[in-house]
């Protein structure tokens, strides 16, 4: 249905685990890689604990704070043995890009040649553009793992949380959510903690702390290559749209709804793109430092001003603002994108004689 939002998660995922392998090799670990960092995001450590019946995950942010603090030993856990559990295979990624990369020559064909192209293969490309970048994100993620890697500590929770405490992070005396170690790292902002509560939906998992990470930790790209190249990606998705702009349609009326729906996709992840840039420089902290630099004499009063405030805010990670002017947005892409996705069937029904010709590929292909 929204294939740019699952490579929005991708690419935030492969950003969080370059971030670890920065952290890690600054606390002069080198051996730790982009896979380590993908494996630990994804709940493939868990911690065991005296205190504790039952293992809990542990992120790459969690794993460093043990390691540093000497509660577990660095894993001993090669490169090699995290790729050992995945079930991704090669050969079943090298066909499905190879049949990918021949439906995508099958329209460039088809349109050097004048043949007419349906809006399903439209629809299907856009969608094939979508998962091949989406491959390339994933290229180091560790695919379906069964069964996590439980480090041991001797050391029970209620010893590291008390040492938290005394080392001034009073954030570890309060109740967790989802795991003993949020005050290091609670995985926000996500649907379960920034969203659910204000939607008063059931938050689930039950069981405390979690026996599994909820997978649905809202990407913080910041301001990097990485978000530039998302940001691409995207517009890119929801412009291959307006390629059917001078499609032949059944009637008059759905050709105008196409062409709508298409404005509407790209409007709306436009804004979408604006409201997420301006809120992540607040969640980083980014608009605050630029202001400093440019208004160095007036940066502390306007902290003075708003320190008041400072402790609410970073407590509603997801600001009323930002859900008051994101759900007519979201409404308004899924009705642009439900239209496309029914047109797609419907106009089925009356196509073009053309679009039975298939390409003279000895035009292109030399012969004698």
């Amino acid at each position: 249905m929204a294939p740019e939002f699952v490579l929005g998660f991708a690419a935030g995922q492969k950003v969080e685990a370059k971030r670890s392998v920065e952290t890690f090799r600054e606390h002069g670990h080198t051996t730790w890689t982009i896979r380590h960092g993908f494996y630990a995001n994804m709940g493939g450590f868990h911690l065991k604990t005296p205190d504790h019946q039952r293992s809990f995950p542990i992120n790459a942010k969690q794993l460093l704070y043990l390691v540093k603090h000497e509660y577990i030993e660095y894993p001993a856990f090669s490169d090699k043995d995290v790729w050992d559990k995945s079930k991704a295979d090669g050969f079943q990624k090298l066909f499905t890009c190879i049949q990918t990369g021949w439906f995508i020559v099958q329209c460039l064909g088809r349109a050097i040649q004048r043949l007419p192209v349906t809006t399903l293969e439209l629809s299907t490309l856009c969608f094939v553009f979508c998962t091949l970048v989406m491959y390339y994100q994933w290229a180091n993620k560790p695919l379906d793992v069964e069964s996590p890697t439980v480090l041991s500590s001797d050391t029970t929770m209620e010893v590291i949380i008390q040492n938290a405490v005394d080392r001034g992070e009073d954030k570890a005396a309060a109740p967790y959510c989802q795991t003993p170690l949020d005050f290091i790292d609670d995985q926000s902002p996500s649907w379960l903690i920034n969203v659910q509560p204000h939607l008063r939906f059931r938050r689930g998992p039950p069981e405390r702390p979690l026996p599994r990470f909820t997978n649905d930790r809202f990407p913080v790209i910041a301001a990097s290559f990485d978000a530039v190249f998302f940001f691409f990606v995207s517009m890119t998705y929801c412009s291959l749209h307006f390629v059917a702009w001078n499609f032949e349609f059944p009637t008059h009326t759905e050709h105008v709804l196409w062409r709508a729906s298409s404005v509407m996709l790209l409007s709306t992840a436009l804004v979408f793109w604006m409201c997420e840039t301006y809120q992540d420089g607040v969640r980083l902290g980014r608009w605050k430092r630029w202001y400093k630099r440019i208004f160095p004499n007036r940066a502390e009063r306007a902290y003075r001003m708003r320190s008041s405030n400072e402790v609410r805010k970073k407590e509603m990670f997801v600001p009323v603002w930002e859900m008051v002017v994101m759900i007519p947005v979201t409404v308004l892409y899924s009705l642009a994108r439900s239209y496309i996705i029914i047109e797609i069937f419907l106009s089925q029904r009356s196509q073009p004689k053309g679009v039975f010709d298939t390409v003279e590929w000895s035009r292109f292909i030399p012969h004698f």
